[in-house]
């Protein structure tokens, strides 16, 4: 009876511990590590060796990293900077699927800013279906410390939406048809979530006493 009042114990202990998470945490991509001319780039954000996030891009020329300089409010070089001539532009794909909302600084290769120049994303859940979006016209900014007006359109663009992203589009529009973004933030899927602390006490008591079971078991 003790026996089996113990392995019982063991067994909630491990169950709990295992089952009982924090949530999913914030993460930021900033594409420092972006390889000019690579077509993809991948986001490991809890360090298990496998991509969370996944940029791509249909141009063959890949993505670059230089542009447009540091007298700018939302780019902190490197970014991730490709051309705006394409349908979409660029695509992100959540392999652990995202929640709201996502956001991103962006810069237009513009002169000036218009109306027509612009960043726009489109986010959309497993079965295709959109669930959100948002667009953005890109104008100078005063940068600080005061540098004057930022060398090129920017901005920065936030979007909400309900239930669980699987990937999503943005497109541009400049008059040289190039853009560059950065500084990437979203909660996606497993990126840096982990047990609760009282989970991994029960997770510690639980191996602690099936052990001990086991031991009991040999010496009996």
């Amino acid at each position: 009876m003790r026996e089996r009042a113990l392995r019982s114990a063991a067994a909630v202990s491990l169950l709990f511990g295992t089952v009982v998470y924090s949530p999913a945490q914030a993460a930021l991509i900033t594409f420092d590590t972006v390889v000019t001319g690579q077509t993809s780039f991948g986001f490991d954000g809890d360090g298990d060796g496998i991509n969370d996030v996944i940029f791509s891009t249909t141009d063959p020329a890949g993505f670059n990293i230089t542009g447009p300089g540091p007298n700018m409010t939302f780019i902190h070089e490197p970014g991730l900077e490709g051309t705006s001539l394409l349908n979409p532009d660029l695509t992100v794909n959540f392999l652990r699927g995202a929640t709201g909302p996502l956001a991103f600084g962006f810069a237009l290769n513009s002169s000036i800013s218009d109306p027509s120049f612009f960043a726009s994303i489109r986010v959309f859940d497993a079965s295709a279906t959109e669930i959100g979006s948002a667009s953005q016209v890109g104008n100078f900014t005063v940068t600080v410390p005061p540098f004057g007006l930022s060398s090129f359109p920017e901005g920065f663009i936030t979007v909400s939406f309900p239930g669980v992203a699987a990937f999503a589009t943005f497109d541009f529009t400049s008059a040289v048809g190039r853009f560059i973004i950065d500084d990437f933030s979203g909660t996606f899927g497993s990126t840096e979530r982990v047990p609760e602390p009282e989970s991994l006490t029960l997770l510690s008591v639980g191996i602690l006493a099936l052990r001990a079971f086991r031991g009991r078991r040999i010496v009996s």
